[in-house]
């Protein structure tokens, strides 16, 4: 099977969930027997990787940047969407995935739009958002073959805005690789003391400023030292300045973006991970954190709410005072951290691994070239 994969960016430092994700179907569909081209407009940081699994990638180049036109090779990518079985978009709010599902329109191919998450600003739109949503993003929702939820929460939110039943939504989890033991020495600076995680953009979405502001509010916290791991997009001074006015400069580090592997190292080292979102498709730090063992307090707009009811974590509102909460329970018991992150750890291990999820997937893309249905 011939699969063609789309999102907006293989930039392993901006690109973020989508990226990582887009990164692992293609090596683990190209592991399964699939031939497999990854296309972006920027980024491109695993090409060694894609390069060994045999799986082509096209980085297209862009103009602008708050809503940037790919420069797409017309000639190119006709022959990328003629050559596939399926073509896989991921991502809703670009034009690349607009060029791609008319492409796949006039050649006859079927595409799965994925949204990853972003149908959720679809109701109350920026400006330019809902020029988008009126003159091109309609077509995409319903020309589309299909659709691919990544959680239960997300399967509701598509249905409603392809006005399709919930039962035509598979969700295709994120999942994980298990992490190879790693005993090269430590390339991050972080605190020799067990600490509380932040890993992610920052960014509003993520919702750093709620951690630091709980962090603040809570004096038992403050005997662990606050790691935030990320890049900036947009946020560090003032998080920054959260923290000098609240005089805790010495308790809190901003580390900057780390790579798999450092990240690998920070989970290690940590007591906890927090993930204070707004809106989650679904975390794949709270993956990675998991299959290492390392507990997760995360709101309940991650869609991950499994965490909590196996055992391995609490969820909370998506608040300053929810998260404050969920650190005074985490806290309350150091001990029992461990615990939690071993259930964890083995709730991941058996139902969100790479090679599940692929193997699910490319069933279901075997029915759509078959019936012209993802779903039975």
């Amino acid at each position: 099977m011939n699969i063609l994969l789309v999102n907006i960016s293989l930039d392993a430092k901006l690109g973020g969930g989508t990226a990582e994700r887009t990164r692992h179907l293609a090596v683990n569909l190209a592991k399964a027997g699939c031939r497999c081209e990854a296309v972006a407009m920027t980024g491109n940081s695993w090409q060694r990787e894609f390069d060994a699994q045999g799986v082509k990638s096209y980085i297209t180049g862009r103009i602008g940047h708050r809503f940037p036109l790919p420069l797409v090779n017309p000639w190119r990518a006709w022959r990328s969407v003629r050559a596939a079985d399926v073509v896989h978009i991921m991502g809703y709010w670009n034009l690349l995935s607009v060029a791609y599902g008319f492409l796949a329109i006039i050649s006859r191919r079927p595409y799965i739009l994925c949204p990853a998450g972003e149908f959720a600003s679809v109701a109350s739109p920026r400006p330019i958002m809902k020029v988008f949503h009126k003159v091109v993003g309609q077509w995409l929702i319903k020309w589309a073959s299909g659709y691919i939820a990544i959680t239960d929460l997300e399967q509701g939110l598509i249905a409603e805005v392809a006005k399709t039943p919930p039962r035509n939504v598979p969700v295709v989890p994120n999942a994980v690789s298990e992490p190879t033991m790693d005993h090269s020495p430590l390339t991050i600076t972080v605190p020799a003391d067990p600490f509380i995680l932040f890993m992610g953009r920052l960014a509003p979405v993520k919702g750093p400023d709620f951690l630091v502001q709980a962090y603040i509010d809570t004096p038992s916290a403050h005997r662990y030292p606050l790691v935030i791991a990320g890049p900036d997009f947009g946020m560090l001074a003032q998080l920054q300045a959260q923290v000098d006015t609240a005089g805790l400069t010495e308790r809190v580090s901003f580390i900057g973006f780390l790579d798999e592997a450092q990240r690998t190292q920070a989970y290690r080292q940590a007591m906890m991970l927090v993930i204070p979102s707004r809106s989650e498709a679904m975390s794949l730090v709270a993956l990675e954190a998991g299959v290492v063992g390392l507990p997760v307090l995360l709101t309940d707009t991650c869609g991950f709410d499994q965490i909590e009811s196996v055992g391995g974590g609490v969820v909370v509102p998506a608040s300053s005072e929810g998260i404050a909460r969920g650190l005074e329970i985490m806290l309350d018991d150091p001990e029992e951290l461990a615990m939690k992150g071993e259930r964890l750890r083995s709730f991941v291990l058996k139902h969100f691994t790479w090679t599940a999820t692929v193997r699910a997937l490319i069933k279901r893309f075997e029915r759509l070239t078959k019936t012209g249905s993802l779903v039975e």
